[in-house]
């Protein structure tokens, strides 16, 4: 090629690279939801968008009070395993078993099919609810102490045969519970009647354990030794697998699977020139790992992890920007129910992503709710108020609603995003369910089968590591002052929503026929005499009439005065009141239904749908004041 026709093919690749920038090498081919982007992938851009996100929240001294604190606290479910009982009665435990996986089985019956394709009949779970009985079980028995040695899962019955809602669906089994990961300490109890499984306690759930995924210590010194360290002596696991390398020497301890969150052993005594796994040990950390010997005991061995590998000396620093690269370290993971594939579901992946910073917290979004953390609790509350409140959320925040947990990342153009391992949406494409079963980024506009949005359906929001202690405050979002009155409304229906997602219509003026509305359902939603089929609208515009609550509605705004005026007449309806002539104002501020908080009440300015919703809700606390 001549050359000048180099220099003009290279001045060429420089125009283009200056005019479409390339994306990174890792998002090459890379599928994103709407509205994602690769950058998106990086802690780092959403840690630049928050302010503190750097900080370390909390120190690791901090985290061990707030973790006993945790076990302590009722609900959550969190078990300081250390000061466990030493003895159970085995016999009983027997009894208790067979109860509740009878229970189990009852519940799963009937609409759940076995390995084979077909309705799991009565048999199949019989077999497995005969197979927790312990036929060895004394009066007085000894807890034994295990180690997990592989990466696997708590089960709902001590049995390899799966509970499938779908034949075709093999990867959502409900026989997994929770996730156990490779050094995890385990309380043992009876064993299976096969002897195949153990009846295990980890800190956070009970559940049947594959004997071979377990060794059993010695005693209970041998067992804390193992597990029970200062964080410098401990190597954790940040990354979402590691493996340590194949070794034909030292087969025992070759590919292990390392998932998020295991903590292993430092190894800090090596002689010099001392070979492990039959090589020297150069750019690898050495650990022990635990290993199952024949008889099933205890034993551990060095192994090597390689320098490169996601790990960290001691738990990661407790930042907002840490939490978040963890999180994102899952991306394009399967979904895991229970913990099944080596994978996590979405409660999971947030108790997951927060033990690499050393927090011990529930395996269910509902145990994890009892923790002694700041929280919103955000059922029944407006689309509005939950836009204001997560405007203010710190990255990191757990957001809930029935049925899926996530993690929250930030808000980018007016779209709130989340990360989280997702069963299943509707898909922005073609409006049908999609089944994702993967770790993703998302925004909250996301639709579930019921058609409402994320952000609609949120009920809970809490920041896991937010702990409520001595000496420690955050800027943690506040509800808005009309909180308490919309939730009043749209759990009575008095002022329904406006949409699907629960906009309330903050801001917005009452109609007439709002207000007679609000005003029958403070009556009890009576149906007129003699009428039959009318709508809501129709029952209350008639009962109003009878009443002499409010004159014929119409499409005019109503004001603050009317407001007060028709409380006033539905409480000399009701009894609540027994003024005939006087003033509806002074009635309601007497009484308390108008307050000091209404700085802003004009009586002759149309009011305001939340200003009315407080009003609303103070009367009905003087309806239940009666009604004592």
């Amino acid at each position: 090629m001549p050359y000048k026709m180099k220099q003009l093919l290279c001045l060429l690749l420089v125009l283009a690279a200056a005019v479409c920038p390339l994306r990174p090498a890792l998002a090459a081919g890379v599928t994103y939801m709407p509205d994602v982007t690769a950058e998106m992938s990086d802690a780092a851009y959403w840690a630049d968008m928050q302010e503190g996100s750097r900080d370390v929240i909390l120190t690791e001294e901090e985290i061990r009070s707030f973790n006993q604190d945790t076990a302590d606290r009722e609900g959550t479910m969190v078990m300081d395993l250390r000061t466990a009982a030493e003895t159970f009665d085995g016999e009983e435990r027997n009894r208790a078993i067979r109860a509740s996986a009878t229970a189990d089985a009852q519940y799963y019956y009937g609409w759940t099919y076995g390995g084979d394709g077909e309705k799991a009949d009565w048999d199949y779970f019989e077999a497995m609810i005969d197979n927790c009985e312990d036929p060895n079980a004394e009066k007085q028995m000894p807890v034994r102490y295990g180690i997990a040695v592989e990466r696997t899962v708590l089960r709902v019955f001590p049995s390899p045969g799966p509970i499938l809602d779908d034949p075709n669906d093999p990867d959502f089994d409900y026989q997994s519970l929770s996730a156990v990961r490779v050094n995890e300490p385990l309380l043992i109890y009876t064993t299976s009647a096969d002897g195949q499984y153990y009846l295990a306690r980890s800190d956070d759930c009970p559940g049947w354990i594959p004997a071979e995924d377990v060794a059993l210590c010695a005693d209970k010194e041998q067992w804390l030794a193992a597990w029970d360290l200062p964080s410098e002596d401990l190597l954790v696991v940040y990354g979402n697998k590691e493996y340590t390398d194949e070794s034909l020497s030292h087969p025992e301890t070759a590919r292990r699977m390392l998932t998020t969150g295991t903590a292993l052993e430092l190894v800090k005594d090596l002689e010099p020139g001392q070979l492990v796994c039959n090589r020297s040990p150069y750019h690898n950390y050495v650990v022990y790992l635990p290993v199952r010997l024949a008889d099933g005991s205890y034993d551990k061995q060095m192994a090597l992890i390689p320098e490169t590998a996601k790990v960290s000396v001691g738990y990661l620093p407790l930042t907002m920007e840490n939490v978040a690269m963890v999180a994102l370290n899952n991306l394009g993971d399967a979904y895991g129910w229970g913990g099944m594939m080596a994978v996590e579901d979405c409660s999971g992946m947030v108790r997951t992503v927060y033990s690499c910073f050393g927090l011990n917290i529930g395996r269910n979004s509902d145990w994890q709710w009892k923790m002694n953390v700041e929280k919103i609790d955000m059922a029944h509350m407006s689309l509005e108020e939950k836009q204001l409140i997560l405007d203010e959320m710190p990255m990191g925040a757990a957001l809930c609603f029935s049925g899926h947990e996530m993690m929250y990342l930030g808000k980018v153009d007016g779209k709130y995003y989340v990360v989280s391992t997702v069963s299943s949406i509707i898909s922005p494409e073609s409006g049908k369910t999609l089944r994702t079963r993967d770790v993703m980024i998302n925004t909250m506009d996301v639709k579930r089968g019921s058609g409402k949005t994320w952000l609609g359906a949120l009920n809970m929001a809490y920041m896991p590591c937010y702990a409520k202690m001595e000496g420690k405050s955050y800027d943690f979002p506040e509800l808005q002052w009309y909180h308490d009155g919309v939730a009043y409304c749209l759990r009575s229906g008095a002022l329904p929503a406006l949409d699907i997602d629960d906009t309330f219509g903050v801001g917005e003026k009452v109609l007439q026929e709002e207000l007679i509305h609000a005003l029958w359902v403070l009556d009890g939603s009576p149906e007129p005499e003699g009428e039959e089929d009318m709508t809501d609208a129709e029952a209350a515009a008639a009962w109003a009439k009878e009443r002499d609550i409010l004159p014929e509605p119409d499409e005019a705004p109503v004001t603050g005065a009317q407001a007060v005026d028709g409380l006033w007449r539905l409480a000399q309806s009701q009894g609540i009141c027994d003024q005939e002539d006087g003033e509806s104002l002074a009635w309601a501020q007497d009484a308390g239904v108008v307050t000091e908080e209404d700085g802003a009440f004009d009586p002759d300015q149309p009011i305001a749908r939340e200003h009315l919703a407080m009003l609303l809700l103070r009367y009905s606390e003087l309806l239940a004041e009666k009604a004592e």
